[in-house]
């Protein structure tokens, strides 16, 4: 009987905060193969077992699928490219977005402030009594 699959790495996530709206989610799988043995799968010929992986990313309407292959050096190579630059893209998006979040913040308060200073030069209403 085969070793049924077993995870080096099962990850659920949801992206959102409670309450917000939307399904925005990762699933990170990667198969632990260390229990398995060669496999046979053309003519005869044992290859080593392939891990099954799958990232996948969701946000409220939208998914993505990455392939991650290990198979031969040069891909196994690429496959953690992938997952580097990806990493590093995030990185450099998070910085940017906390930046303009930080500006936004800032020009709402300077609209607050401005709208407070023109309440205060407007003249009181006087009551005339005759």
């Amino acid at each position: 009987m085969p070793i049924p699959y077993r995870a080096r790495l099962d990850e659920r996530v949801f992206l959102n905060y409670p309450g917000f709206y939307g399904r925005a989610f990762v699933l990170a799988y990667v198969e632990d193969t260390s229990g398995r043995d060669f496999e046979k799968p053309w003519g005869g010929r044992r290859v080593p077992p392939a891990p099954r992986t799958i990232l996948e990313i969701a946000d409220c309407e939208n998914r993505i699928s990455l392939e991650f292959d290990v198979t031969s050096g040069d891909q196994r190579q690429n496959s953690l490219h992938k997952v580097d630059t990806l990493m590093s893209s995030l990185q450099q998006f998070r910085e940017a977005l906390e930046a303009e979040c930080l500006l936004f913040e800032q020009r709402e308060h300077d609209l607050a402030e401005r709208k407070r200073r023109k309440k205060a030069k407007r003249p009181a209403l006087r009551v005339v009594r005759e």
